[in-house]
């Protein structure tokens, strides 16, 4: 009898401590109380490209952002680049996965000059539910109606694109702690550059391989994937809220908040400000520059040739 209490009485404790903390995980690290909506109700669903853009073919390359861009923001850079054939966004585009921030997003579109551009996006954590549901977000997966040929999760979460001159490539890094969803996506990623049949590789992911914000570092991500993207073309992330580049793995922010940077791996250019980048793709060119959000100085360039 003593010996069963002996066991049973710290395995109750355990188990009794485990709800504990399970529960408190929850209500700190839950989704907050979302904010309501006062404005008009708009359904939106963001344009993809499709065999109609065109090649040689430019791109706004847009980071981090949290809800933070304007429509007057989205002007500004559609005047800057005005040849432009789509966007990319690169994860955490709405500050929260909720009605809320979707709405928000839609109504600075859908009022700026660049509404009518097909958008490229990658789904960031804040996309995702926080606590023991992690998930992503059903608006999300409403606004974005990306093709379904990824390896395993939510379909159009992770998925390639095709274009005359370059295959994008997206991978969804929120549910890589699922070693079914690790080990496919590497397989899918790694098959991805392989059949890429001449094209230019850009990959898009929202955690970073190289990370140089303080306390950032993805240990997973890297050991995971540094060997296979180092065949990609460019890597283009977000989530560190600066930039960083370290060929081909680029980092930008473009409304984020800021970050202390701290280097984990030797980086060739850095930079806290906010940034907007423009990718340029022809058949034997890849052009890759980087711009100040405020005052649009170029402060990076990265060029590939194919022989």
């Amino acid at each position: 009898m003593r010996r069963w209490l002996k066991i049973a009485i710290p395995s109750l404790l355990l188990a009794g401590g485990a709800v504990i903390c399970a529960i408190r995980w929850q209500a700190w690290f839950g989704m907050p109380a979302e904010p309501k909506w006062n404005g008009e109700t708009v359904d939106y669903v963001f344009q993809y490209p499709i065999s109609n853009v065109p090649s040689p073919s430019t791109f706004i390359v847009l980071g981090d952002i949290h809800s933070r861009l304007s429509h007057t923001d989205y002007d500004l850079l559609a005047a800057r680049v005005p040849q432009a054939d789509g966007v990319i966004q690169i994860g955490d585009w709405m500050d929260r996965g909720q009605n809320y921030y979707y709405q928000l997003l839609v109504r600075e579109w859908t009022n700026s000059d660049l509404k009518d551009l097909p958008v490229i996006a990658c789904p960031g954590n804040h996309e995702y539910t926080k606590g023991l549901n992690k998930q992503l977000s059903p608006v999300w997966e409403h606004a974005f109606n990306h093709p379904d040929n990824g390896p395993v999760g939510v379909p159009g979460a992770s998925y390639y694109l095709d274009l005359p001159s370059v295959r994008f490539i997206v991978i969804d890094t929120n549910p890589l702690e699922r070693m079914v969803y690790l080990t496919r996506t590497l397989t899918w990623l790694e098959e991805a550059l392989k059949t890429a049949d001449g094209r230019f590789t850009v990959v898009l992911m929202h955690h970073p391989v190289l990370s140089v914000g303080k306390g950032r570092a993805n240990v997973l991500v890297y050991s995971t994937f540094r060997y296979a993207l180092g065949k990609a073309d460019l890597v283009l992330a977000g989530h560190d809220h600066s930039y960083m580049r370290r060929a081909p793995f680029v980092v930008l922010n473009t409304a984020g908040k800021t970050k202390k940077q701290k280097y984990h791996y030797t980086p060739e250019v850095t930079d806290t400000v906010a940034v907007y980048g423009v990718l340029q793709s022809s058949i034997s060119n890849l052009q890759f520059k980087v711009y100040r959000l405020n005052d649009n100085t170029l402060i990076d360039s990265l060029y590939v040739n194919h022989d």
